[in-house]
Protein backbone atom coordinates (compact mmCIF):
# COMPACT_ATOMS: atom_id res chain seq x y z
CA UNK A 1 0.00 0.00 0.00
CA UNK A 2 1.15 3.52 -0.75
CA UNK A 3 0.68 5.96 1.74
CA UNK A 4 1.02 9.87 1.37
CA UNK A 5 2.14 11.81 4.72
CA UNK A 6 1.41 15.52 4.25
CA UNK A 7 2.26 18.17 6.52
CA UNK A 8 3.04 21.84 6.25
CA UNK A 9 6.36 22.44 7.25
CA UNK A 10 9.60 20.66 8.43
CA UNK A 11 9.44 21.81 11.78
CA UNK A 12 5.94 19.33 12.16
CA UNK A 13 7.88 16.25 11.12
CA UNK A 14 12.27 16.67 11.83
CA UNK A 15 12.19 14.16 14.86
CA UNK A 16 10.09 11.60 12.42
CA UNK A 17 12.17 11.83 9.84
CA UNK A 18 14.65 11.30 12.05
CA UNK A 19 13.04 8.56 14.31
CA UNK A 20 11.81 6.59 11.63
CA UNK A 21 14.19 6.74 9.15
CA UNK A 22 13.16 8.61 5.94
CA UNK A 23 15.58 8.67 2.81
CA UNK A 24 15.47 11.47 0.45
CA UNK A 25 14.72 10.10 -2.72
CA UNK A 26 13.61 11.25 -6.32
CA UNK A 27 12.65 14.93 -4.22
CA UNK A 28 10.77 13.46 -1.77
CA UNK A 29 11.29 11.77 1.71
CA UNK A 30 10.37 8.06 1.83
CA UNK A 31 10.23 4.90 3.87
CA UNK A 32 9.30 1.38 3.19
CA UNK A 33 8.00 -1.59 5.15
CA UNK A 34 6.86 -4.68 4.76
CA UNK A 35 3.62 -4.06 3.76
CA UNK A 36 3.78 -0.60 3.20
CA UNK A 37 5.55 2.29 1.41
CA UNK A 38 5.36 6.15 2.84
CA UNK A 39 6.06 9.36 0.83
CA UNK A 40 6.42 12.47 3.12
CA UNK A 41 5.24 15.48 1.78
CA UNK A 42 5.83 19.09 2.77
CA UNK A 43 3.67 21.72 1.08
CA UNK A 44 4.68 24.98 3.07
CA UNK A 45 1.76 27.21 4.78
CA UNK A 46 -2.07 27.97 3.73
CA UNK A 47 -4.21 26.28 1.77
CA UNK A 48 -2.76 27.33 -1.90
CA UNK A 49 0.44 25.77 -0.98
CA UNK A 50 -1.73 22.27 0.42
CA UNK A 51 -3.73 22.20 -2.69
CA UNK A 52 -0.96 22.91 -5.05
CA UNK A 53 1.78 20.69 -4.10
CA UNK A 54 -0.86 17.96 -3.01
CA UNK A 55 -2.63 18.45 -6.57
CA UNK A 56 1.05 18.52 -7.90
CA UNK A 57 2.27 14.68 -6.66
CA UNK A 58 -1.49 13.67 -7.37
CA UNK A 59 -0.64 14.49 -10.96
CA UNK A 60 2.49 13.11 -11.22
CA UNK A 61 2.38 9.71 -9.20
CA UNK A 62 0.09 7.06 -9.00
CA UNK A 63 -2.66 7.67 -6.75
CA UNK A 64 -1.93 6.88 -2.66
CA UNK A 65 -4.11 4.08 -1.23
CA UNK A 66 -4.63 6.43 1.72
CA UNK A 67 -3.47 9.90 2.67
CA UNK A 68 -2.73 11.22 5.94
CA UNK A 69 -2.38 15.25 6.65
CA UNK A 70 -0.66 16.17 10.27
CA UNK A 71 0.77 18.86 12.28
CA UNK A 72 -0.34 21.40 14.70
CA UNK A 73 -3.40 23.59 15.26
CA UNK A 74 -5.05 25.89 17.73
CA UNK A 75 -7.66 25.07 19.69
CA UNK A 76 -11.12 26.94 20.79
CA UNK A 77 -12.10 24.55 22.59
CA UNK A 78 -9.94 24.59 26.31
CA UNK A 79 -11.08 20.75 27.05
CA UNK A 80 -8.80 19.56 25.22
CA UNK A 81 -5.22 19.64 26.51
CA UNK A 82 -2.52 21.54 24.82
CA UNK A 83 -0.51 19.14 23.40
CA UNK A 84 -3.27 16.28 22.55
CA UNK A 85 -3.68 14.81 19.09
CA UNK A 86 -6.86 14.71 17.50
CA UNK A 87 -8.50 13.58 14.63
CA UNK A 88 -10.55 16.18 12.51
CA UNK A 89 -13.32 14.80 11.00
CA UNK A 90 -14.97 18.07 9.58
CA UNK A 91 -13.32 20.69 8.06
CA UNK A 92 -14.75 24.30 6.97
CA UNK A 93 -13.85 26.95 4.63
CA UNK A 94 -14.47 29.61 7.14
CA UNK A 95 -13.62 32.42 4.83
CA UNK A 96 -15.59 31.65 1.69
CA UNK A 97 -18.57 33.71 1.39
CA UNK A 98 -19.35 37.22 1.56
CA UNK A 99 -19.74 39.84 4.91
CA UNK A 100 -23.49 41.48 4.92
CA UNK A 101 -24.02 44.25 7.55
CA UNK A 102 -22.49 42.63 9.91
CA UNK A 103 -23.37 38.94 9.01
CA UNK A 104 -21.98 36.75 6.82
CA UNK A 105 -23.21 34.96 3.82
CA UNK A 106 -21.44 31.02 3.90
CA UNK A 107 -21.08 29.49 -0.22
CA UNK A 108 -24.88 27.83 0.38
CA UNK A 109 -26.02 31.00 1.19
CA UNK A 110 -25.01 32.80 -2.36
CA UNK A 111 -25.34 29.68 -4.38
CA UNK A 112 -21.83 29.09 -4.86
CA UNK A 113 -20.80 25.59 -4.60
CA UNK A 114 -17.17 24.60 -4.67
CA UNK A 115 -18.12 21.45 -6.16
CA UNK A 116 -21.27 20.54 -8.22
CA UNK A 117 -20.63 16.68 -8.44
CA UNK A 118 -20.47 15.54 -5.61
CA UNK A 119 -22.29 18.86 -4.37
CA UNK A 120 -19.74 20.40 -1.72
CA UNK A 121 -20.27 24.24 -0.31
CA UNK A 122 -17.83 25.18 2.74
CA UNK A 123 -18.22 21.80 4.56
CA UNK A 124 -16.02 18.28 3.95
CA UNK A 125 -16.58 15.67 5.72
CA UNK A 126 -14.51 12.79 6.18
CA UNK A 127 -16.53 9.92 5.00
CA UNK A 128 -14.14 7.36 6.53
CA UNK A 129 -12.69 8.37 9.31
CA UNK A 130 -9.96 5.92 11.47
CA UNK A 131 -10.84 3.72 14.35
CA UNK A 132 -7.83 5.47 16.54
CA UNK A 133 -8.64 6.37 20.10
CA UNK A 134 -8.19 10.06 19.40
CA UNK A 135 -10.50 12.87 20.27
CA UNK A 136 -12.76 13.44 17.05
CA UNK A 137 -13.09 17.09 16.00
CA UNK A 138 -14.44 19.68 13.55
CA UNK A 139 -12.44 22.55 12.20
CA UNK A 140 -12.41 25.64 10.25
CA UNK A 141 -9.18 26.42 7.96
CA UNK A 142 -8.02 29.98 7.74
CA UNK A 143 -5.72 32.42 5.75
CA UNK A 144 -5.42 34.17 9.14
CA UNK A 145 -5.29 32.75 12.94
CA UNK A 146 -7.41 34.49 14.90
CA UNK A 147 -5.66 36.62 17.37
CA UNK A 148 -8.62 38.97 18.37
CA UNK A 149 -10.97 38.54 20.42
CA UNK A 150 -13.73 40.44 18.61
CA UNK A 151 -12.71 38.10 15.71
CA UNK A 152 -12.69 35.26 17.28
CA UNK A 153 -16.19 35.89 18.89
CA UNK A 154 -17.51 36.28 15.53
CA UNK A 155 -15.67 33.53 13.83
CA UNK A 156 -17.66 30.97 16.81
CA UNK A 157 -20.90 32.91 16.68
CA UNK A 158 -20.69 31.40 12.90
CA UNK A 159 -19.45 28.26 12.44
CA UNK A 160 -18.34 27.47 16.86
CA UNK A 161 -15.73 24.64 15.58
CA UNK A 162 -12.87 23.12 18.10
CA UNK A 163 -10.07 23.07 15.84
CA UNK A 164 -8.26 25.87 13.50
CA UNK A 165 -5.54 25.39 10.95
CA UNK A 166 -4.30 27.24 7.93
CA UNK A 167 -4.22 23.92 5.38
CA UNK A 168 -6.84 21.15 6.54
CA UNK A 169 -10.18 22.19 4.32
CA UNK A 170 -7.87 21.96 0.95
CA UNK A 171 -6.21 18.81 1.59
CA UNK A 172 -10.47 17.57 2.46
CA UNK A 173 -11.40 18.85 -0.24
CA UNK A 174 -8.64 16.96 -2.67
CA UNK A 175 -8.93 13.56 -1.45
CA UNK A 176 -12.79 13.53 -1.19
CA UNK A 177 -12.72 14.80 -4.69
CA UNK A 178 -10.26 12.10 -6.09
CA UNK A 179 -11.68 9.64 -3.37
CA UNK A 180 -8.54 8.82 -1.94
CA UNK A 181 -9.18 7.55 1.89
CA UNK A 182 -7.11 9.99 4.25
CA UNK A 183 -7.27 10.81 7.66
CA UNK A 184 -6.25 13.68 9.27
CA UNK A 185 -4.67 14.45 12.79
CA UNK A 186 -3.67 17.45 14.62
CA UNK A 187 -2.04 18.32 17.98
CA UNK A 188 -2.69 21.13 19.73
CA UNK A 189 -0.24 23.83 20.15
CA UNK A 190 -2.28 26.55 21.16
CA UNK A 191 -5.28 27.81 22.48
CA UNK A 192 -7.36 30.44 20.23
CA UNK A 193 -7.44 33.93 22.19
CA UNK A 194 -5.69 37.27 21.67
CA UNK A 195 -2.41 36.05 20.56
CA UNK A 196 -0.10 35.65 23.19
CA UNK A 197 2.79 32.94 22.23
CA UNK A 198 3.94 32.66 25.97
CA UNK A 199 1.11 30.50 26.15
CA UNK A 200 1.77 28.53 23.37
CA UNK A 201 3.07 24.79 23.91
CA UNK A 202 4.38 24.22 20.09
CA UNK A 203 7.45 21.65 21.07
CA UNK A 204 5.13 19.86 23.49
CA UNK A 205 2.48 19.48 20.06
CA UNK A 206 5.24 18.58 17.45
CA UNK A 207 7.00 16.17 19.65
CA UNK A 208 3.51 14.30 20.78
CA UNK A 209 2.05 14.17 16.71
CA UNK A 210 5.43 13.18 15.65
CA UNK A 211 5.13 10.36 18.48
CA UNK A 212 2.07 9.85 17.31
CA UNK A 213 2.72 9.04 13.60
CA UNK A 214 5.72 7.13 14.29
CA UNK A 215 3.53 4.26 16.33
CA UNK A 216 1.15 4.59 13.23
CA UNK A 217 3.62 4.27 10.69
CA UNK A 218 4.63 1.39 12.31
CA UNK A 219 0.74 0.12 13.34
CA UNK A 220 -0.93 -0.22 9.87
Amino acid sequence: MNVLLVAATPLETKGLVTEVGFEYVNDIFQFKTDKHRFFLLHTGIGMVNTAYHVAKYIAKNPSPDLAIHFGIAGSFDRQIPLGAVVEILEDNFSELGAEDNGNFLDLAKMGFPISENPLLYNKVVNPSPSHFPLLKTNAITVNTVHGEQNSINFCQKIWNKQIETMESAAFFQIMYLEKIPFYAFRAISNYVEPRNRENWKIGLAVKNMQDFMEKFIHSI
